[in-house]
C-alpha cells in the first residue's frame, strides 16, 4: 500500500513538473492595446501638438487610468509637460493639468496680469483603485499674496491637487498654512496646517505621489519645526468631499511618532518617511529611524484616521521569507503596491551585507537644468554600492504570511533596483521651493493585481540575463515561472504596438506601484529601430500599453492556497 502511495506521488510529481515546463515555453500571449502613443494629438492647447514622452500609469479596477506626459509641436523644442486621465473603453484623453495652467483656489496672485500657473508636476499622478478621484503633486509660482509686519508677501509654489470626475480641480494641501489676514493673527488657511504641531506650522514640501482612497488623499509632507527650526515628515490625509467645516489635514504618523516594533521601553521616534499607498480606507507606508542606514523601522498599515495604531507588516530585523533562519531584512523599498481591497500589499527588501558596484550615468534627455547639474556633480559617472541580495514580497492580512514572490541570483534575476537622478537643481525654482536638491535615488518598481479569492499576479521590473525588463509572478504558495512581460532588446516593438518602425526593439519599459488592477495590466514603453548601416538614421517612438494578463488557465483553479502551501 504505501508502495502505491508512493508511486502515486511520484507520478503527480513528473506530470507537474512537465506542465511547468510547458508553462514556461507556451505561456499565454499578451494582446497589447494601446492607450497613448506618439501619434495621437496632446490636449495641451497648442494646435498640432502630439505627445513624445510618458510616465508611468496608474490604473483603476474599470479601466480608468491617470498619467504624466510631455508633449511638442512636430519636433520643436517647445516642449510641455501635463497630467491627463484617459478611460480605457472610450479612449477620449481628458486634460488635468499642463505646465502654464492656472493653479485652482487659493490664487490670488498675477503674474504678468495672469493668476499664478504650474510650472512642473514632478511626480506622476494617481487614481482610486476603487473609483475615479484623481490626485496630483504640483509646483507652480507663489499663489497667496498677503500682507505682513514688514510689508507684502508672496507664499505657495507646491500642493497637492484634486480631480473630483466631471467636477472642478481642488487644492487638497497646501504650503499657505501659515498665511495670516490682515491682523497678523488669525489663520487664512488653518486647514492647511501642519497637524499635532505648533498652530499655524506650514508645510514646506510634499515628496513624491500621493495616494487616493476615496474620499481621502493620503500624502508625505515635510515641514520645519518652529520650534527648534528642524526638519521633520509625516504621513497625512484629508478629506475632500466639500462640507462646512471644511475638513482638517490629519496626521497618520510622523516623526513625533514612536517606531511600533522596537525592544520593550524603547522611544525612538520616526526619522523618515516615505510616500504611502493606499485602498479601501487603509494607508501602507515605509518608515525608518534613518533613512540611510536604517536600524528600526519597517513597513506599516493603519487606517485612514488621526494617529492611529500601526500595524506591523515587515520590520528591520525581521526573518526574510523564503531564506534561511537568521537572515534578516536590512531595508525596505518605499514603492508599495496595494491590492485594491486592501487585503494584499507587495513590497521589496534587502538583507546581507554583500554589494557590487554599479556606474550610473547622467540623462540625456528630460530638464536641461536637471541634466547640466548633473553633469556638472559626476561628470565621468558615479558609481555606487548596490546590495546582492534583493527580493520582492507579498504580504496577506488575512492570514498574518508573507511570501517572497522572486529573488535576486535565481531565475536569472541580477538587480531589481533602477536609479534616477531628480529633485531641484540649485537656483532654479523660487526662493520659497524646499524640494530637496538632485540628487541620484534608486527606486524598486512593481506592481501587484489581487483581490478577494483571486490568485495574485505581481508583474516588476528588472535586470536579468544581461538586460532589463518587466516580468511577471502568478501565484504565491505554488509559483508559476516568471513570464517575460516586455524586455529591452529582445521584445519586437510591433508586438506591443503595430505603428511602432518596423524591425523595432523595446528600448525602455516602465511600470509603477498601480499599473496592474483586476488583471490589467498598464506600462509605458519606447521602441528603437536602429539602422545597422547609418546609426543617425534610428527611429524612436514610445506610448503607453495595457492587457488582460490573466493567470495561467492550466492553473487557474485554486491553484493558490495560501493556508496550506509555502
Amino acid at each position: 500500500m504505501k508502495t502505491r502511495c508512493l508511486r502515486q506521488i511520484l507520478s503527480l510529481a513528473v506530470m507537474s513538473a512537465g506542465l511547468l515546463v510547458a508553462v514556461a515555453s507556451s505561456a499565454q500571449p499578451i494582446d497589447w492595446n494601446t492607450a497613448v502613443n506618439d501619434n495621437d494629438e496632446a490636449p495641451d492647447g497648442r494646435p498640432g501638438s502630439t505627445f513624445f514622452s510618458y510616465n508611468q500609469p496608474s490604473l483603476n479596477d474599470d479601466g480608468m487610468i491617470v498619467f504624466r506626459a510631455r508633449s511638442r509641436v512636430g519636433t520643436g523644442s517647445s516642449v510641455t509637460s501635463g497630467i491627463y486621465r484617459l478611460d480605457l473603453f472610450d479612449g477620449v484623453v481628458e486634460r488635468l493639468f499642463v505646465r502654464g495652467d492656472a493653479v485652482p483656489d487659493p490664487n490670488n496672485t498675477l503674474v504678468n496680469g495672469e493668476l499664478a500657473a504650474f510650472n512642473d508636476f514632478p511626480s506622476t499622478p494617481r487614481i482610486d483603485p476603487n473609483g475615479t478621484l484623481a490626485a496630483s503633486r504640483g509646483q507652480h509660482a507663489p499663489v497667496w499674496t498677503y500682507l505682513v509686519e514688514d510689508g507684502e508677501t508672496r507664499v505657495g509654489t507646491a500642493g497637492v491637487y484634486v480631480f473630483p470626475l466631471g467636477e472642478a480641480p481642488l487644492t487638497g494641501a497646501s504650503q499657505l498654512g501659515a498665511a495670516t489676514e490682515l491682523d497678523g493673527v488669525t489663520l487664512s488657511f488653518p486647514w492647511f496646517s501642519v497637524p499635532e504641531t505648533t498652530l499655524g506650522t506650514r508645510f514646506d514640501q510634499f515628496p513624491g505621489a500621493p495616494a487616493v482612497s476615496e474620499p481621502f488623499i493620503i500624502y508625505k509632507g515635510n515641514y520645519t519645526d518652529v520650534d527648534d527650526g528642524l526638519g521633520r515628515t509625516g504621513i497625512y490625509f484629508r478629506n475632500m468631499t466639500p462640507m462646512t467645516p471644511i475638513p482638517f489635514t490629519g496626521m497618520v504618523a510622523s516623526s513625533e511618532t514612536r517606531i511600533p516594533n522596537q525592544p520593550m521601553g524603547g522611544e525612538t521616534l520616526f526619522g523618515s518617511t516615505a510616500p504611502p499607498s493606499a485602498a479601501d480606507g487603509w494607508v501602507f507606508f515605509v518608515g525608518f529611524d534613518i533613512e540611510e542606514a536604517p536600524t528600526l523601522g519597517g513597513v506599516y498599515r493603519a487606517p485612514i484616521a488621526p494617529t492611529p495604531g500601526l500595524d506591523v507588516i515587515a520590520g528591520v530585523g525581521e526573518q526574510v521569507p523564503g531564506e534561511p533562519p537568521g537572515t534578516t531584512f536590512r531595508a525596505f523599498g518605499e514603492g508599495l503596491s496595494v491590492s485594491s481591497d486592501a487585503g494584499r500589499v507587495a513590497f521589496w527588501g534587502t538583507w546581507g551585507m554583500e554589494t557590487f558596484e554599479k556606474l550610473l550615468e547622467c540623462p540625456v534627455d528630460g530638464n536641461v537644468d536637471l541634466i547640466a547639474f548633473c553633469n556638472l556633480q559626476h561628470p565621468d559617472g558615479l558609481v555606487v554600492e548596490v546590495p546582492v541580495n534583493q527580493g520582492f514580497f507579498v504580504h496577506d492580512l488575512f492570514t498574518g504570511r508573507t511570501w517572497q514572490v522572486a529573488r535576486t541570483g535565481k531565475e536569472g534575476l541580477e538587480d531589481m533596483l533602477f536609479w534616477g537622478f531628480s529633485g531641484r537643481p540649485p537656483g532654479v525654482g523660487d526662493s520659497e521651493d524646499a524640494e530637496e536638491l538632485a540628487r541620484w535615488r534608486s527606486s524598486a518598481f512593481g506592481a501587484l493585481s489581487s483581490g478577494t479569492g483571486q490568485p495574485s499576479l505581481f508583474a516588476f521590473k528588472a535586470e536579468r540575463d544581461g538586460t532589463s525588463g518587466i516580468y511577471l509572478r502568478e501565484g504565491l504558495g505554488f509559483q508559476l515561472p516568471l513570464r517575460t512581460v516586455a524586455e529591452v532588446g529582445t521584445t519586437p516593438g510591433q508586438e506591443l504596438d503595430p505603428e511602432a518602425p518596423v524591425d523595432s526593439f523595446v528600448s525602455e519599459v516602465g511600470i509603477e506601484r498601480d499599473g496592474y488592477r483586476n488583471n490589467r495590466l498598464g506600462i509605458n514603453a519606447a521602441m528603437l529601430f536602429e539602422d545597422p548601416i547609418d546609426p543617425e538614421e534610428s527611429i524612436g517612438f514610445a506610448g503607453m500599453y495595457y492587457a488582460d494578463v490573466f493567470e495561467d488557465l492550466i492553473f487557474q483553479d485554486g491553484f493558490e492556497d495560501p493556508i496550506t502551501t509555502n
